[in-house]
């Protein structure tokens, strides 16, 4: 079963065994929502096996459970926020991703404050961290749970509860089912977490050297920062063009840019406080493309793999126990005949 189905499933579930009496869902409701799936590929009484359900099964939970959560929804809206929660949307996501933004940004404001270093050493660093992680995801084994998915987990959970106790102001024979529903949810959906954690990372990863790489034209063109570069003893025109070479050859060639000269470097390079450097929008143009190459391009493919880990381990998900007793229960409290589609009262 799908996971997005399941959650629906499992909350329904939650609210009819913790609500026997129907204050939060009528029964006359479930029993209606039962009927009408009777003579559709409804399951019959037969026993099902708790790891793997009939796809009669299947189809007949899912389809009651949109049933019974339209009706749901007319009293409680906030239904839809208890499912989206628990399948991990929530502002933690706009938050990590806002904030990795941001801190590109202010990277770009700390490489110096005279004007835009064309060695761009917070690039560098990144790069040098970025590639890093490349070689430990090749070395890590791919079920381990790293602790930005525990803290993903948490913090999703977290928003969960909080969104529970306000509802329960207002709908506070609905609280209990669904306090069960985000119990059970946690112990089975850790996969998910963890898969949807990870294509977080790979995303904010992404939008850092996008940060930086926006900075850095926000201090050229609005604040008219120029780009060059002070060596002091260490370095020599010929050696800072050996190292820019290296570091931007790859942009240099994909880009079709012409590489600076020795000479165009000399000038670029800060002897005081009034004479040096030059216009910064060439450079800017040459780290671009170097972030896309060593971190985004790279980061985009990671993207794409979780993504596709996330879709496979959704598709594949492992059914909770009792799902099975739980169909069962439903269709024999009620007694009906699947041959006829008729209720009988005891």
């Amino acid at each position: 079963m799908h996971e997005r189905a399941l959650r629906k499933v499992l909350l329904i579930q939650s609210i009819e065994e913790t609500d026997r009496s129907g204050a939060a869902l009528p029964l006359a409701e479930r029993i209606e929502a039962t009927r009408s799936l009777l003579g559709k590929n409804a399951p019959s009484l037969e026993t099902q096996s708790e790891a793997l359900l009939s796809s009669a099964t299947e189809w007949f939970l899912i389809r009651r459970a949109d049933v019974l959560l339209r009706a749901l929804r007319s009293r409680s809206p906030g239904i839809d926020d208890v499912l989206k929660l628990a399948g991990g949307a929530t502002p933690f996501d706009r938050g990590v991703l806002l904030g990795a933004f941001l801190l590109g940004v202010v990277l770009s404001f700390l490489d110096r404050a005279r004007g835009i270093d064309i060695f761009a050493l917070p690039l560098v660093v990144l790069i040098l961290w970025n590639l890093l992680i490349y070689v430990s995801l090749l070395r890590r084994a791919p079920a381990r749970t790293t602790w930005f998915a525990r803290f993903y987990t948490r913090s999703a959970r977290r928003h969960l509860d909080n969104l529970l106790a306000h509802s329960s102001h207002f709908n506070a024979p609905l609280v209990p089912g669904l306090s069960r529903f985000a119990g059970d949810w946690w112990n089975i959906a850790q996969p998910v977490f963890a898969a949807r954690a990870r294509r977080l990372l790979h995303w904010s990863a992404v939008l850092v050297p996008v940060g930086l790489i926006v900075g850095y034209y926000i201090r050229a063109e609005v604040l008219r920062a120029n780009a060059g570069w002070s060596g002091g003893n260490l370095l020599g025109p010929e050696t800072s063009h050996a190292l820019l070479t290296l570091l931007y050859g790859p942009a240099l060639m994909l880009s079709g840019i012409d590489a600076p000269s020795t000479e165009v470097i000399r000038q670029l390079h800060w002897t005081s406080a009034e004479a040096g450097g030059g216009e910064a929008t060439f450079w800017i143009h040459l780290m671009a493309w170097t972030a896309g190459i060593y971190i985004v391009l790279p980061r985009l493919l990671a993207v794409l793999g979780s993504t596709f880990s996330l879709w496979r381990v959704s598709r594949q998900f492992a059914l909770p126990p009792g799902l099975a007793s739980y169909v069962r229960n439903v269709l024999a409290v009620e007694h009906f005949q699947t041959g006829n589609g008729e209720l009988h009262d005891s």
